[in-house]
């Protein structure tokens, strides 16, 4: 394991947003920000990819139509209660029952998809720092043990506290 884990701390706000342009230019970080409020010029400067958590909802959204379209004809075709001469399956009685279960999976399947890509519940809080909740913003690098006095240099021209390295 070559990997070591760098944690800045920045107490001002314009030296913290300088840092992350710095550190914007090098793609193949792994960034992490820490920060007391949400901070919308961040996501501007380290875009992230679309979020994972829509494709449990679409899959949860089928399995419930599939669901709510198989689970009634299945029941008619077992037991079959004919009335009047009407055919079994008829798709407009079953249009609701498929609706309803198509909007409840898609919402479970998105909780736990919200669950999963967030890694919830965290065990290892080993980033966290209470400055972070209270009065400080901090960026959390994952970098190669070979690239760490660079940069740490790079993180110096712009003035902030860089702290010792995290232990793995």
């Amino acid at each position: 394991m070559n990997e070591i884990k760098i944690k800045a701390v920045f107490s001002d706000y314009d030296k913290f947003i300088a840092a992350l342009k710095l550190l914007a230019k090098n793609k193949n970080l792994d960034v992490e920000v820490l920060s007391p409020m949400p901070l919308h010029e961040v996501q501007k400067i380290l875009p992230q990819k679309p979020s994972r958590v829509r494709w449990f909802t679409f899959l949860g959204g089928l399995i419930g139509l599939g669901i709510g379209i198989g689970f009634p004809i299945y029941t008619v075709r077992e037991w079959p209660l004919i009335t009047g001469g009407k055919p079994l399956v008829t798709m407009p009685a079953f249009i609701i029952v498929a609706f309803e279960l198509l909007i409840l999976s898609g919402a479970i399947f998105t909780l736990l998809g919200l669950f999963f890509t967030a890694r919830l519940p965290r065990q290892n809080l080993s980033n966290y720092d209470i400055r972070f909740s209270e009065n400080s913003f901090g960026i959390i690098l994952r970098i190669e043990k070979n690239q760490v006095t660079e940069l740490k240099k790079s993180l110096k021209e712009a003035d902030e506290l860089v702290t010792e390295p995290i232990s793995n």
